[in-house]
């Protein structure tokens, strides 16, 4: 089966952004060199957009609002052949009830994509505990405690009670770089990326709010933006990622492909979670039914709004690369 030529472009936009994290360092060290940690960022951001502009350009092609929704069910489809033996018997890690277990299960598109920029996030060097020997948190000074405590949005109340609270930091310090490639993907897209980083929904499953048509508003500090999130009530819930039927229209409930979370080693899987998931999918079938009735997506038997995914890293990993299944085109990039 060929492969559309926005995966193809979407593991290019993977790779270069993945090999500007791994040049800036993002910060040289877990512990010593955090507040450089934006400066770098922003270096970053300077080399991807001179090198991407042609993969950029290929991606942004427009594509038809209906062709765009069945190419997303075609790439669901393609997902099982990328799906482990882990992953499609949900076994393993936080395996422990039925909602987690279908979400481990749940095909969605974008694996390959998902895995590239996880696998770089494993690795790069601010979590890779490149510290003073025998530095513990609790070792740390007050204000470079702090400094980390806001790059990870948390407080020390919110750490107290976590045995391996080494393990934990460096999980979070993880999925913070994901959510970063993520937003930087669709800020070079212009924010209409089909996968959208950090998507907030209120405590009532209220839509996320947004900056722009499709950009996502970001309230906190420019070393982590994503925390404090625009819904701050008790009953708000942010995805890792979130897939919308169509990445031109704004991220609504009625316009949800998917809900994605990312765990890394040593994260929480938490069954209250995903059950806060499955509401907002129920929420958006029921908007879907009254807007776009033959936009529901089907997950088998059942009708719903959107899929509800659990990512493991490295557990569900995709099995191979999409360019097993795709048709080689060397030669037919600008450069």
């Amino acid at each position: 089966m060929p492969v559309p030529v926005i995966i193809w472009g979407l593991l290019e936009l993977a790779g270069a952004i993945s090999t500007a994290y791994e040049m800036y360092d993002l910060g040289c060290s877990l512990y010593e060199g955090v507040g450089d940690y934006s400066k770098n960022l922003d270096e970053a951001k300077k080399v991807i957009k001179e090198k991407i502009q042609s993969i950029k350009d290929e991606i942004a092609q427009d594509l038809d609002e209906n062709l765009e929704r069945s190419s997303l069910l075609q790439w669901t489809t393609m997902d099982g052949a990328l799906q482990s033996e882990v992953t499609r018997e949900a076994r393993g890690r936080g395996a422990t009830s039925a909602e987690i277990r279908a979400a481990i299960k749940e095909k969605i598109p974008f694996r390959q994509v998902i895995s590239m920029v996880c696998a770089q996030a494993d690795k790069i060097p601010i979590v890779s505990l490149r510290r003073k020997r025998g530095v513990q948190i609790k070792d740390l000074t007050q204000a470079k405690k702090q400094a980390l405590l806001t790059l990870l949005a948390k407080t020390a109340e919110e750490l107290a009670g976590i045995q391996d609270i080494d393990g934990f930091i460096v999980a979070r310090l993880k999925q913070l770089a994901t959510s970063f490639m993520f937003e930087f993907m669709d800020e070079m897209l212009g924010w209409k990326s089909p996968l959208k980083a950090e998507v907030c929904f209120g405590p009532n499953d209220e839509d996320p709010k947004l900056s722009g048509a499709t950009q996502l508003l970001r309230t906190g500090l420019k070393i982590n933006p994503f925390y404090p999130a625009p819904y701050r009530a008790k009953g708000s819930v942010s995805a890792d990622l979130a897939i919308p039927g169509y990445r031109k229209n704004s991220l609504k409930k009625e316009n949800l492909f998917a809900i994605i979370e990312i765990k890394f080693q040593n994260d929480r899987i938490d069954v209250k979670q995903f059950k806060r998931y499955d509401e907002i999918a129920d929420k958006s079938v029921s908007f879907k039914e009254k807007h776009v009735t033959k936009q529901k997506v089907n997950t088998g038997s059942v009708l719903t709004g959107c899929r509800v995914s659990l990512f493991r890293f490295p557990e569900d990993v995709a099995e191979k690369s999409t360019h097993d299944h795709g048709p080689s085109h060397k030669g037919k990039r600008k450069r």
